[in-house]
């Protein structure tokens, strides 16, 4: 019976592994290694049946998926080595038969990969059980017979892997193997064998060099040298000639193995024979890498046994070599890489023994005219300077003058080898310092870093390839050879100032910077600091600029110390202007720095002897930047800009000179430089002139004096010589002259002292203006006897006109009282000037003259303004009015008035009082010269239309700070009413009247006391409002409101002061006018800056109201939305009156109570569009209850305003703002455009928290400052504000909840949701523990049970929950039937939209179970735990979460119920299974439940394990967890393993692939702990099948599960 069981058992595990062995070819890497794991788990215990599931799986399916079969001999090749002495020797027999049987298939592909599969697994068999191994592989390896070429391959593996377990074999393998190599006729079997003497070979070498840990140490080398041999002799002669490449590099492998086995005669008779046959072999074979290597291993054997044996074949040997240097490597061609490795290393090996052959080989390499034999000695020269330096150092001479000789070389690739050649001999020491071969090597590869003129357009990128090379190559030397320093500073700073070097200079800044920063200077610098200025010229192109200044920075100019403070301070500042300026470089910023920091560097300098030097060096430069050189500069623009920089800053250094020979001689050099080819260069030079002059104006001064008599008059005297001029007296050259000249006249100007600057004219001028005057005068009519008229007078008083420039400079400003009086001259010439040219003369005269004022004069301080020019100015105000008078009588009317009053206007409201007081003077003449001489007849105007507009613009200047200016306008206001007063039919009488009513404010209107001038402000308003014809009124209103934005805070406070004043007394003639009013008002308030301007028109705006408040409140609702801070600062004022208050709020309070809130989408628009006048009136309530006022009213109507708000805000979720009126019609015209940014339901959230606000209730605003639009963000503020209002306004909530009742039965769905979720958090805080009201509340929600609204339903279930859980328990227990007859009737729905419903029946369904008794539930507990079965699998994360609380809490609400244990029992694995949910709150509510059914599970020590492990707040390890568990329930609890592990089945299937893979794992545990006597009760078969399934699971996290499942069944 035993054996039978037994028997079944190693069926079963065999079975088991065959199904993982059928899953190893999974596409998942994470299936496959859980496979590999899973086999590797059962092979700690049975790896015998591992290898023989294995060997019977490969013998099964030996025709199928090759790489299938490669994966399950990989996973036995890993057993082998892992559990190699647990495997016994019937199991080793199996695997060496299976082994050896692959091995000599011949139907696999031709890759091999099978037969050298299996070989490996006897290779790692081999090194333990070598004994069988060899027994098995020599049993098919008899004499005479050609065996299996994997049978070598193995025993060659097998020595390489266990030498000291195969070499006692080599004898009898060699006595076999040689007699068959003749007869050999496939490649890979001549493959296969080859690797093996290669092998055997290898291992011979490292059997011997081990002896003493050897089994035999009686073996030696000498043993096998004749079998080798005759092996060598065989490979050589027969198998050299196949065709095969594969076959022949295996054996030239094995023939470079077995060299070093031959004899030392064997070597001496082989060596020529091998060498000359390798040769020719070098001629056919394609791949030369093995014949190298096999050369190599001859060479070397053959020159330590005898050295003389290679020198017949050097020669041939060498130029074999020589063809295998990679002139140009290729990267992509490794091959070609390591065979010129190889060959190198051949080079190598024959220098250490034929030195001076190989060397004289190499020079003459080197002095060939084939330039890629060149290449080639360079290269093996440098291969033995770094590998076999002492062969290189014995003939050093001879190879220095032969490279010597190869500077001059032309081809770019042997001019980089030889710079690789020069490397190696400075890091080796074959270069010293102060030597004329190492000056030679150095100046090469700074030449290499020049760019040369291109041959052809293909040598650029190897032109470029070079220079990058040689730039690296000597900043490479400059930083790691210290030795070569003193040498390559020399070099560097000569080459520095050198004309050919020039493209090198970056490079050669970047060596010396390092060179220097080493303190390698050792001398003065002042001509490097030269170079670098003249560099700095063009401090961008390649950073040239940086590479400088780091280079100046690190060196020492001289040892002053103050021009090193200098030195330091300036040079970085100059480096952070190229760094952040690189992309916005201007020049002219660059040389101020520039001269700056050479300014302060001269000034700090007192030795004037290195100044002089500093400009001796300057001069010794200058040829280098001269037209011969320009060839050498790939931009002949670079060297004159550097030209002129260096002139510019020669000048610069001459300011600091104190020897003015010194100076006189700086000048002669600058002017002696000129390059007359463009002008750009001649202006250069007068530039630096310019500077020059600044501290030596009179030294430049004689010398350009000197220039002018000696050159451009001509005379022949050789005072001075210009350096361009051949012939002096050449036209063309003097004209050049003459314009250095004058241009250096125009630069000494800018930079010499300012008494150079003279004016010549202006007296002149004076003197023509006043003879046109004199002339203008005596032309007049009255004067003109003769009647002569001047017959050009437009074109003179043009020409005079022109002369009133205020910008042409000071001294124009003595010819303005001049200039007035001679137009107005003109002007009283025939003829009468048009209507456009009087605007152009007096728009002139004002520009000028009133602009003028502005700079020169000053009126509100004590100082007078410019002494010298304010007379001037002063002057022309009286003389400009008699203008202006006189422009008026030339033509008295209306329109000339107005023209005078159009210039005027913009100038009375300027920010300067200069400005303002003199054109005020001049509307007061031309008002006054108007009343006097204006006739009023009967054929004339009968209206004055410009009253109001005069008016409005003259009041601001009534209250203008200057107290002149108040009493000019209110003698203005006077001129203004009284000509009103004429034209209204009032005669001389009514002017004195209106004089003697403003006498009192013209007297006191200079008083600097507030209060009085508000007095005055206001008198003045009600004579204006009494005098102003009425027709004029609303033009005057209108037209003050701009004095509301004049600049003066004074003045446009008047300006309101008399609006509000005009309004409040005149307002109620304004009926027809207050749109418009109102309209431009609302417009200005934006504008106004002044707070008191701002308050006064608010109040003006308020009075209007007085008078028409539906029209004003009408208007204000009218405005565009969102109401902008004007239209809301009136809302505030309106809302300081508390009578008008109360009649906006009825107002407001009406619209919205009979107005539909929004209007319901039409056609295929979902979207909800609010009703424009209910916005409005939202937009308004907002602003009024800002206003105190409003805070009684809102205490007095809490419930009726807070239904309104609130009512409001829940029918605001999801609209959108009106862009239309309802009067409008739609067009692609949008008026309201602005609309579109706002948010209804945001608005209404404002209006609502300010209310609160207002009743006291701060704590509740607070909370709605987290409300967003959203019915779910809704619905969580809700309960919060309701919780505030129970607790600041409980005396209310009766009010409350009867305004709040009918809405719940409203047709609009939100306004039911709002008045549930209001009455349900209520609830939550027990109404104020008034039981009336919460009855009344509770049977309400009960009628509402069944509302259409899926979340009207959730609202009243969880207020019936919150009754259970927080009123009275009375309450509670009367109305309970109907509770659980409500949450068990929600239960029912399966709807996926019930779904919340669904929820937070569970949830109140748990506040019942807490609250009543088991009595009341009337055995419903059961009932409920099946309903909610098919919800613990729900997708919903939180319907699992509330049914599985409902669950435990179910659980915890009955004592003891077989049924409900039923139910426990077939809910357990599922349990299990989500306490690894996705969702963190779900395995939180798993684990109360486990807490809380632990009792029913009738095991102590698995309820004592479930409640000290399964923390709500623990982070629960699953797999170990459940592990633990069921092996504790295996304990009591074996009857329950069969109905949990067919449960566990029936989740293979669940959408959540972490539940079915945990599943598969509970399958496995549970199968592995369940006893005997109830497998029976389950089928093993239709186990393993289900997992078997799982096996072809879409995801690889189930497949893995499902492997780690079946291991568990059989891993025991």
């Amino acid at each position: 019976m035993n054996g039978n069981v037994q028997t079944i058992a190693e069926t079963q595990m065999q079975a088991a592994i065959g199904l993982l062995l059928d899953t190893i070819g999974d596409k998942s890497s994470i299936v496959t290694e859980s496979v590999d794991s899973a086999l590797r788990k059962i092979a700690k215990c049975h790896p015998n049946e591992i290898l023989k599931a294995c060997c019977h799986y490969c013998e099964r399916n030996s025709k199928n998926n090759i790489e299938h079969i490669l994966t399950v001999m990989n996973i036995m090749n890993n057993v082998c080595q892992e559990y190699i002495v647990q495997v016994d020797g019937d199991t080793i027999l199996v695997l060496i038969d299976l082994c050896m049987h692959l091995m000599v298939q011949n139907h696999y592909n031709e890759l091999h990969q099978v037969e050298f599969a299996a070989s490996n697994i006897l290779v790692s068999l081999g090194k333990k059980h070598s004994i069988q191994i060899m027994d098995a592989l020599m049993k098919v390896f008899q004499p005479g017979v050609i065996p299996h070429y994997t049978i070598p391959h193995t025993m060659g593996a097998l020595a390489s892997t266990n030498t000291f377990g195969v070499i006692p074999y080599l004898k009898n393998i060699l006595d076999i193997m040689i007699p068959l190599l003749p007869n050999l006729k496939t490649d890979v079997s001549k493959q296969a064998f080859s690797y093996a003497l290669e092998c055997f070979s290898d291992s011979l070498i490292e059997y011997t060099a081990n002896l003493d840990q050897a089994p035999d140490p009686t073996l030696g080398i000498t043993d096998f040298q004749s079998e080798i041999s005759v092996a060598y002799d065989i490979l050589f002669l027969n198998w050299l000639t196949v065709r095969d490449p594969r076959v022949l590099t295996s054996v030239l492998h094995a023939l470079s193995a077995m060299f070093n086995i031959l004899s030392t005669e064997r070597i001496r008779q082989s060596t020529v024979k091998t060498t000359q046959m390798l040769l020719a072999l070098f001629k056919k074979h394609k791949d030369p890498l093995p014949i190298i290597k096999c050369l190599g291993a001859v060479i070397s054997v053959s020159a330590k046994s005898d050295g003389t044996l290679l020198e017949p074949l050097l020669a041939p040997v060498l130029q074999m070599m020589s063809e295998l240097i990679c002139v140009s490597p290729d990267y992509a061609q490794p091959e070609l890489l390591r065979t010129h490795s190889e060959v190198l290393r051949c080079f190598e090996c024959f220098a250490l023994h034929y030195s001076d052959y190989i060397i004289d080989h190499v020079i003459s390499q080197m002095r060939n005219n084939n330039d890629k034999e060149r290449i080639k000695g360079l290269l093996v020269v440098t291969h033995l300077t770094n590998s076999a330096e002492i062969v290189v150092r014995s003939r050093l001479k001879d190879v220095l003058h032969v490279l010597t000789d190869m500077l001059t070389e032309s081809n770019l690739r042997v001019k980089m080898a030889l710079m690789k050649v020069i490397v190696a001999f400075a890091y080796k020491g074959f270069l010293s310092n102060k030597d004329t071969v190492t000056e030679k090597f150095v100046l090469f590869i700074i030449k290499l870093c020049c760019k040369p003129s291109l041959s052809k357009e293909g040598d650029f990128s190897e032109i470029s390839d070079l220079q990058i090379t040689a730039d690296n190559t000597l900043y490479m030397l400059t930083t790691s050879v210290k030795d070569l320093e003193a040498s390559l500073w020399n070099l560097l700073l000569m080459c520095l100032f050198l004309p050919e070097y020039y493209e090198a200079t970056i490079i050669i800044l970047r060596c010396l910077t390092h060179l220097a920063s080493r303190k390698v200077q050792k001398g003065p610098c002042d001509g490097a600091f030269i170079r670098c200025l003249a560099l700095l010229a063009q401090p961008l192109p390649n950073f040239k600029g940086t590479f400088a200044l780091n280079f100046l920075k690190n060196i020492r100019l001289c040892d002053d110390e103050a021009s090193q403070a200098v030195w330091e301070a300036k040079i970085p500042p100059l480096l952070k202007y190229l760094e952040q300026n690189y992309d916005n470089f201007n020049t002219k910023e660059w040389e101020d720095l520039i001269f700056d920091f050479l300014s302060l560097l001269s000034e700090s300098i007192t030795d004037e002897t290195f100044k002089e030097g500093l400009i001796m060096k300057v001069k010794e430069q200058l040829p280098l930047y001269s037209d011969k050189n320009s060839d050498l500069y790939q931009n002949g623009n670079k060297k004159h800009l550097e030209r002129r920089l260096l002139l510019k800053s020669l000048a610069v250094i001459s300011c600091y000179l104190s020897d003015k020979e010194l100076v006189q001689q700086v000048v002669n050099i600058i002017l002696d430089n000129i390059k007359p080819q463009e002008y750009s260069e001649l202006q250069a030079c007068s530039e630096a002139i310019g500077i020059c002059s600044r501290s030596n104006l009179k030294i430049v001064l004689n010398t350009l004096q000197t220039i002018r008599k000696d050159v451009l008059l001509k005379k022949s005297t050789k005072l001075f010589q210009f350096g361009f001029m051949k012939d002096q007296k050449s036209e063309l050259e003097i004209e050049k002259v003459r314009y250095v000249i004058i241009t250096s006249y125009a630069e000494i100007c800018d930079e010499a002292p300012s008494e150079m600057s003279t004016v010549k004219d202006f007296v002149i001028r004076k003197a023509c203006l006043k003879t046109i005057g004199a002339v203008a005068d005596a032309m007049h009519p009255n004067r003109n006897k003769l009647h002569i008229y001047m017959q050009e007078r437009d074109a003179v008083l043009n020409v005079v006109l022109s002369q009133m420039q205020l910008h042409s400079g000071p001294e124009y400003i003595e010819l303005f009282p001049n200039i007035i009086p001679i137009l107005t001259s003109l002007i009283r010439l025939p003829h009468v000037l048009e209507g456009d040219q009087r605007v152009v003369l007096l728009k002139s005269c004002f520009d000028n003259i009133f602009n003028a004022s502005a700079i020169y004069c000053k009126l509100n301080s004590d100082s007078y303004g410019n002494l010298k020019l304010a007379p001037f100015v002063y002057s022309s105000f009286s003389k400009l009015n008699t203008l202006v008078q006189e422009l008026l009588l030339q033509c008295l009317t209306p329109a000339t008035l107005d023209e005078i009053v159009t210039l005027l206007e913009p100038w009375l409201s300027r920010k300067k009082v200069e400005q303002r007081l003199p054109a005020l003077e001049a509307l007061r003449m031309a008002l006054h010269t108007y009343l006097d001489n204006v006739k009023f007849a009967y054929e004339g105007p009968t209206t004055f239309g410009q009253t109001g507009l005069i008016l409005a613009r003259i009041i601001p200047r009534c209250t203008d700070p200057n107290k002149n200016t108040r009493k000019v306008a209110i003698e203005c206001v006077c001129l203004v009413l009284c000509i009103a007063g004429r034209y209204e039919g009032h005669m001389r009488d009514h002017d004195k009247i209106l004089s003697n009513a403003l006498l009192h404010i013209q007297e006191q209107i200079g008083s600097d006391d507030p209060k009085l001038l508000f007095n005055l402000t206001t008198d003045l308003a009600h004579s204006v409002a009494l005098n102003i014809p009425k027709f004029q009124l609303s033009h005057f209103v209108e037209y003050l409101m701009d004095g509301l934005l004049d600049l003066e805070a004074s003045s446009s406070t008047g300006a309101s002061v008399v609006l509000n004043n005009v309004v409040k007394l005149k307002g109620a003639e304004l009926q027809g006018h207050v749109n418009e009013l109102m309209s431009k008002i609302l417009n200005m308030l934006g504008k106004i800056t002044c707070s008191r301007t701002r308050s006064n028109a608010l109040c003006s705006i308020l009075n209007l109201a007085t008078h028409h408040l539906k029209p004003v409140v009408h208007i204000l609702l009218q405005q565009n939305l969102p109401y902008d801070q004007s239209v809301c600062s009136v809302w505030a004022t309106l809302g300081t009156d508390s009578t008008m208050m109360v009649e906006i709020f009825e107002q407001l309070k009406k619209l919205l109570k009979n107005t539909q809130l929004y209007e319901e989408p039409k056609g295929n628009d979902s979207l909800r569009i609010t009703t424009l006048q209910t916005l409005q009136a939202i937009c308004a309530f907002y602003e009024l209850l800002k206003s105190q006022q409003s805070v009684s009213i809102c205490k007095q109507d809490f419930p009726e305003l807070f239904t309104i708000f609130y009512i409001a805000l829940a029918s605001y979720i999801g609209t959108a703002a009106p862009v239309y009126t309802q009067t409008e019609k739609r067009s692609t015209f949008v008026p309201n455009r602005d609309a579109y940014k706002i948010s209804p339901f945001k608005i209404c959230l404002d209006t609502l928290k300010t209310f609160l606000q207002n009743v006291g209730s701060a704590q509740a605003a607070s909370n709605l400052y987290l409300c967003t639009e959203g019915v779910g963000s809704f619905l969580e503020t809700v309960p919060k504000i309701t919780e505030n209002i129970c607790t600041e306004n409980s005396e209310s909530l009766a009010w409350l909840i009867a305004a709040l009742g009918p809405s719940i039965r409203s047709e609009v769905e939100l306004q039911r949701i709002a008045v549930a979720v209001f009455f349900s958090a209520l609830l939550k805080n027990k109404v104020n523990n008034q039981g009336v009201l919460a009855e009344n509340i509770l049977e309400m929600l009960l009628d509402s049970k069944n509302d259409s609204s899926p979340t009207v339903r959730r609202l009243c279930l969880q207020g019936l929950g919150y009754s259970c859980e927080y009123l009275n328990g009375e309450i509670v227990h009367r109305h309970s039937n109907s509770m659980l007859n409500a949450f068990m009737q929600a239960l029912d729905y399966s709807s996926a939209g019930e779904s919340e419903v669904i929820h937070e029946a569970m949830l109140s369904f748990s506040n019942l179970l807490h609250a009543v008794t088991e009595k009341e539930l009337n055995q419903c507990q059961v009932t409920a735990a099946v309903r909610i079965k098919p919800l613990l699998q729900q997708e919903n994360n939180s319907l699992r979460q509330a049914s599985f609380r409902l669950l435990g809490d179910l659980a915890s609400s009955i004592v003891s119920d077989d049924a409900f244990q039923e139910q426990v029992n077939g809910n357990l694995i599922t349990l299990l299974l989500h306490l690894n949910d996705e969702d963190p709150e779900v395995i939180k509510a798993c684990k109360y439940s486990m807490r809380k059914i632990g009792p029913f599970l009738d095991c102590p020590r698995v309820n004592a394990m479930i409640q000290e492990h399964l923390i709500e707040e623990a982070v629960l390890h699953f797999a170990q967890f459940a592990t633990d568990f069921i092996k504790i329930m295996a304990e009591t609890n074996q009857e329950l393993f069969p109905q949990l592990i067919m449960t566990s089945l029936s989740y293979y299937k669940s959408p959540w692939l972490q539940i079915r893979a945990n599943a598969a794992l509970l399958t496995g545990v549970l199968y592995s702990q369940i006893k005997e006597e109830y497998k029976e009760q389950i089928t093993f078969d239709t186990v393993t099948y289900r997992l078997l399934q799982l096996l072809k699971d879409d995801q690889q996290e189930v497949r893995a599960r499902a492997v780690e499942a079946i291991a568990y069944l059989f891993a025991i």
